[in-house]
């Protein structure tokens, strides 16, 4: 049994880890973020905006490989750093399956999330999600192993799995209102000194520049506060909101669902007898689901734990289909159906990231835009002006390129024309905020948020578009974009 299951865990590992290292290539700077990752990563110098573990491992796996000090070659780095990651943690939740299962599930369980479209593409950011989804899973199995047999040991690992919970991002100290009461039903003190001497231990040997510079550690930490309790950009939404149930929806299946509704339905009435553990395994994607519609700050990725943890219990509900149905050969069929019901959307992030927008832009400005043209632009805009090399781009453009965060901010239509402006490029991912019903401006900023939107809508209305593309699944590669001819008295 044990060489059986090392084997899978060896063969999943390697699976999923091959899987999600295929296309990781794509420029460093479409991502906002990532640019100050590699900067930290090659000078030593950390902004603490997260705990360590993402970066110090990248900067070890860099110093380790001896590749070149570039951007590009350290992002990709990272990006593997993340596809590993997430490949762990599939490990970990297929192991934590079996444990409570058996094999059916662990199977399952494996093959889902190796195959989910939001574990694929969120292994392709060098970003803290998939460390923070590695933790957790390690903190999950970790628990379920002190609970079956809570040694000293097994405390220790369970300390330590914890510390990389919460080196992954700060909201990964959520693991501790799991261990506190499991550690607190434990016979012995030790128990609880070891579990202690784990955690501690890992948090310093991962976070020790964080704990070395405080001060920097205690200005970033308030500022990421600042953004989960206002909101970021200009913009925030009433709380609680309901964003995230479009996520839940966006990252699962009706295979999903109805295995999750048979999950929840054939343990009704039994609660007692399910384990703290286990208990706690099954309220965690609820719980962190409506911790975070607390937070004006979304995105899609923050539901990353929770959404791997909704598949697992989906996995852990295929035994019960034999018993639902009354034939064996239902179990495996239920198995193979969640599996599969994966693949169309993991299919569509494959295609999506063997594509590139922002490339075909910039062709199209060499081929079929005049070379004396003046594009103004928003950030997510990615064409280089030759006047202002600053080596973000491969592919030089002869146009001059008016670079702003938002073109709004560039002026009014007739202000854009008397600084000799002929195009306008824009992007969805930065425009689109100004149309969403659900968020607003912040207080005192109402007048900038109006002045923009009145800028795009009008854009939109009078302007020539000469080039398009629609906003894709891949949103680092596919932004949105739009380019509009603008000309007197339209």
């Amino acid at each position: 049994m044990k060489l059986a299951l090392v084997v899978w865990s060896l063969a999943l590992f390697a699976a999923t880890l091959a899987l999600n290292l295929r296309h990781r290539d794509f420029a460093w700077y479409y991502h906002s973020d990532e640019g100050s990752k590699i900067e930290q990563v090659v000078s030593g110098k950390w902004n603490f905006n997260h705990p360590m573990l993402l970066l110090r491992v990248s900067k070890i796996a860099r110093d380790l490989s001896g590749s070149p000090r570039d951007p590009q070659s350290v992002v990709e780095i990272g990006r593997a750093v993340s596809a590993t990651f997430t490949a762990l943690a599939v490990v970990a939740f297929s192991l934590f399956a079996f444990q409570w299962r058996g094999w059916l599930a662990a199977l399952s369980a494996g093959g889902a999330l190796m195959l989910h479209h939001q574990l694929f593409e969120l292994s392709h950011y060098m970003k803290e999600d998939t460390a923070l989804l590695f933790g957790l899973s390690l903190a999950l199995l970790a628990l379920g192993l002190f609970e079956a047999k809570p040694s000293l040991a097994n405390a220790c690992a369970m300390g330590a799995a914890c510390a990389l919970a919460i080196s992954g991002k700060y909201i990964g100290a959520v693991v501790l209102l799991a261990t506190g009461p499991t550690l607190l039903k434990a016979p012995g003190k030790y128990r609880r000194v070891a579990f202690a001497a784990g955690l501690v231990a890992v948090l310093l040997i991962v976070n020790w520049p964080l704990l070395s510079d405080f001060t920097t550690f205690q200005s970033a930490f308030a500022r990421e506060t600042t953004f989960v309790v206002e909101g970021q950009k200009g913009s925030t939404r009433s709380i609680p909101h309901a964003q995230y149930w479009n996520v839940f929806i966006d990252n699962t299946t009706p295979a999903i669902w109805l295995l999750l509704a048979l999950f929840l339905a054939a343990r009704w009435g039994g609660w007692t007898a399910i384990t703290l553990t286990r208990w706690h395994a099954v309220a965690f994607p609820f719980f962190y689901a409506l911790m975070l519609s607390f937070s004006p700050k979304e995105n899609d990725r923050y539901f990353l734990p929770a959404t791997a943890m909704f598949t697992v219990l989906a996995a852990l509900a295929v035994p019960d289909v034999a018993r639902l149905f009354h034939r064996k050969w239902a179990a495996p069929l239920a198995a193979i159906v969640l599996v599969l019901s994966q693949l169309p959307s993991w299919l569509r992030y494959e295609r999506a990231l063997q594509t590139d927008d922002s490339r075909d832009l910039q062709a199209w400005c060499r081929d079929q835009l005049p070379a004396d043209a003046v594009i103004a632009k928003d950030s997510r805009i990615w064409l280089p002006d030759p006047k202002k090399p600053d080596g973000v781009a491969a592919d030089a453009i002869p146009q001059k390129v008016i670079a702003s965060k938002f073109a709004a901010d560039l002026g009014t239509n007739e202000q854009l024309l008397a600084q000799g402006i002929t195009h306008v490029a824009v992007s969805e991912s930065d425009y689109g905020r100004f149309f969403l019903k659900s968020l607003r401006p912040k207080k005192g900023e109402e007048a900038e948020f109006a002045r923009r939107k009145t800028f795009y809508e009008r854009l939109f209305r009078e302007g020539k578009m000469v080039f398009e593309r629609e906003r894709g699944t891949v949103l680092y590669l596919h932004p949105g974009i739009r380019v509009y001819q603008i000309t007197a008295g339209r």
